[in-house]
């Protein structure tokens, strides 16, 4: 007579990776929240913080063949493409029976996007003060679906392939967001409240599915910096090379390469981060 089959109780080990991983992805929906909240507060309500978004805006510019290209772009990122894009991350998902990272994969992207449209369109408004248009737009809803689906990729990423996705991730979302504010559709702030949106959902899809289960870390957090580094650095070259400038000649050197180096710092930071807290999905 065989004998009943009795469950396993997790293990210390698994419990100690669970329980740090709730923690890491409590903490990060945290910081993200109280990073959306101070770029609200100061960039978008306060007239310094206006004064130094729009200046920063203004640091870089393209000449009109270049902002044709890069305009042309941007209008590949569109609902379509990212649901073709949703199709192969679920069939890669489904593959290798990730189903319940699948659905997380679909809640972020469908959350952020959401988020951020009712964030600039129905609860921020943008006071005047005198710099720029004072119609409000923050976040960036280009930055916002690419970081999404950056996102996306990496709850249903295998540890072999999460190298490329933030190599890759980093420089589609660093070229996404510096063509916005290079075409003068967003500021910089827009971009960066961009990334804490996405940020904010990816680290809610984690708690949620560490509640089920959590193993140890892939990889390691110096060598995702790595590859989001040389992604972003990849992504800002590429734009000097089309065309990009600074404003002013060499005069605007120094400030138009800070806002580059910035969004290229905040884009790799966010992509590292969550490939680290999401690699205990991975296998």
């Amino acid at each position: 007579m065989a004998s009943p089959t009795v469950a396993r109780a997790p293990s210390a080990g698994q419990k100690h990776y669970r329980g740090r991983t709730l923690a890491s992805a409590f903490g990060l929906f945290v910081v993200s929240f109280g990073a959306l909240v101070l770029m609200v507060s100061y960039l978008l309500d306060n007239p310094r913080g206006q004064r130094l978004d729009q200046q920063a805006m203004e640091a870089v510019y393209a000449r009109r063949d270049t902002l044709d290209q890069l305009l042309s772009a941007l209008g590949y990122l569109s609902i379509g493409t990212m649901g073709l894009t949703m199709i192969v991350l679920l069939a890669m998902a489904a593959l290798r029976q990730r189903f319940a990272a699948a659905v997380a994969a679909v809640i972020v992207v469908l959350g952020a996007n959401v988020t951020t449209q009712l964030l600039k369109r129905v609860i921020l408004d943008r006071p005047d003060h005198g710099y720029g248009w004072h119609v409000n737009s923050l976040p960036s809803g280009h930055t916002t679906a690419a970081i999404s689906l950056v996102i996306a990729a990496l709850l249903v990423a295998p540890a072999a392939l999460r190298g490329l996705g933030c190599l890759l991730g980093s420089a589609a979302v660093v070229l996404t967001g510096v063509s916005t504010v290079v075409a003068g559709w967003h500021r910089p702030s827009d971009v960066v409240a961009a990334l804490a949106v996405g940020l904010l959902w990816g680290a809610g899809a984690v708690f949620v599915l560490a509640l089920r289960r959590a193993g140890p870390p892939t990889g390691s957090f110096m060598g995702s910096l790595g590859w989001s580094l040389l992604g972003g650095a990849a992504g800002g070259v590429f734009l000097v090379l089309v065309g990009v400038r600074p404003y002013g000649g060499w005069d605007g050197v120094g400030p138009a390469a800070v806002v580059m180096v910035i969004i290229g710092l905040a884009v790799a930071l966010v992509v590292t981060v969550f490939d680290r807290i999401s690699s205990v999905f991975a296998r």
